[in-house]
């Protein structure tokens, strides 16, 4: 399964691609502002429990970030 991202300002292009796809046959999901940070905040998290450890410090703050 491929996966493909298209960020618009328009909700009616928006609209108008995700009715095409879905002509096409294909799935799609208009994403709000606040499931992509969501999304990005669990991405950050898998990736974090890959890696070494990281001070709690370091975390708080980096969470932070992500949160603004």
């Amino acid at each position: 399964m491929k996966t493909i991202v298209i960020n618009t300002e328009n909700d009616s292009i928006a609209k108008l691609l995700s009715d095409l796809a879905k002509n096409l046959g294909l799935s799609t999901q208009i994403l709000t502002d606040k499931k992509k940070d969501d999304l990005a905040l669990i991405r950050a998290i898998d990736e974090g429990m890959k890696s070494e450890k990281l001070p709690v410090k370091t975390s708080y703050a980096i969470i932070d970030k992500l949160l603004k």
